[in-house]
């Protein structure tokens, strides 16, 4: 059989598992109904170790006896390899039973809770099985002229992992249920998540009541705002203070980057600014605080991966303390009073990974997507 033969049957195959197109940043809430429990046992036929999620396809019989094919996500590469899991520990015609939640719709496709060998009972994956021990505890590290380092300590690497949150929320102290991804539980909180003008609110209200699938950061557009503090795999300090700049490296998304100029130069106005999803950026050190001031933002992005809007006005004030080697305390105060009732403050804290560098990851096609290839 010649390539575009085999191609027409992998997108016969494709078509036939999705009825919309995959797409690569894709939240958990948009793909798959939590309120849908499935139990799947099968014949493994094809395995997909690829960011940003790895699939492997199974052939399931009916009680008619009739055999279909399901898509399997066992989740980021990356991820599971941290957890101790293996690419090699699942294989080609392995008789496996998975655990999983359905997609949403007609799709044969679930996301696994867990994946065992039907005939030995041993579990190829499930919830972490490693659990990576806290960094040894350790001062604030410094440069020569006291100033806190935002980066590693002299001679050693590291980067900004996990965040105590994936949404942004305002600080009021009152728990708001909500999946991890940010779809409310109960619509009727939507006044507890940030002080909404009536055109904003209704926009995400929209946006939760057809499970975020509308997200920009699907189609690997670019984290702006807070939300690139959020993203998987991490993101580091570059502090180049010879230049009187530090660059924020971001791990997930598509690998880019900001600029957060310390050489005192003024801010501007938004209207001096070309629109970009980072805006201009300016810090000066207040103590062991860096403040950075932002203006300048497009309307391509959302404020959070829970549908937050916000328009060119978008104006924020962050503020990152380094309280210990380990963690960063991360502040922002969010002004748009185009898109808010009023200015409102946000925070979390986020983990220090030692003594490694980001691994490389790339927004690429999800994994159904290569089924074409």
């Amino acid at each position: 059989m010649n390539r575009a033969a085999l191609n027409a049957l992998s997108i016969g195959l494709l078509i036939a598992l999705a009825g919309e197109p995959a797409l690569p940043q894709r939240s958990f809430s948009t793909a798959y109904d939590s309120g849908r429990q499935v139990k799947l046992q099968g014949v493994v036929t094809r395995i997909d170790w690829v960011n940003p999620s790895a699939f492997f396809l199974m052939d399931v019989r009916d009680p008619a006896g009739t055999f279909t094919t399901w898509a399997v996500e066992i989740g980021n590469p990356l991820e599971l390899e941290r957890d101790g899991w293996k690419s090699n520990g699942l294989h080609i015609g392995d008789q496996v039973t998975v655990d999983g939640i359905a997609a949403r719709g007609e799709t044969r496709q679930a996301s696994a809770k867990s994946v065992v060998l039907t005939k030995t009972g041993k579990k190829l994956f499930g919830p972490t099985a490693v659990r990576r021990a806290a960094a040894p505890a350790a001062p604030v590290p410094r440069w020569p002229d006291g100033q806190v380092r935002l980066g590693p300590p002299a001679g050693k690497k590291g980067y900004w992992g996990t965040t105590a949150t994936k949404v942004i929320v305002e600080n009021t102290g009152t728990r708001i249920p909500m999946s991890d991804d940010g779809l409310l539980i109960n619509l009727a909180d939507t006044d507890k998540i940030a002080p909404f003008q009536p055109w904003a609110k209704a926009l995400f209200e929209h946006r939760q009541r057809t499970f975020l699938k509308e997200d920009p950061l699907a189609r690997c557009l670019p984290p702006g705002g807070p939300r690139q503090l959020q993203m998987a795999n991490g993101f580091q300090f570059v502090e180049q203070k010879e230049l009187g700049r530090i660059l924020v490296l971001l791990g997930g998304g598509d690998r880019n980057w900001r600029v957060i100029y310390t050489d005192g130069r003024p801010q501007g106005t938004a209207a001096e600014q070309v629109p970009s999803y980072y805006g201009n950026s300016v810090g000066h050190w207040e103590k062991d605080t860096l403040v950075v001031d932002s203006v300048g933002y497009n309307e391509k992005f959302w404020l959070s991966g829970s549908g937050l809007p916000r328009t060119e006005a978008l104006h924020l004030v962050e503020r990152f303390t380094r309280t210990d080697l380990n963690t960063l305390k991360y502040e922002v105060t969010i002004d748009d009073p185009r898109t808010y009732t009023r200015s409102w403050n946000a925070s979390w804290t986020i983990q220090w990974v030692p003594d490694q560098d980001i691994q490389e990851y790339f927004c690429e096609d999800n994994a159904e997507s290569t089924f074409i290839r």
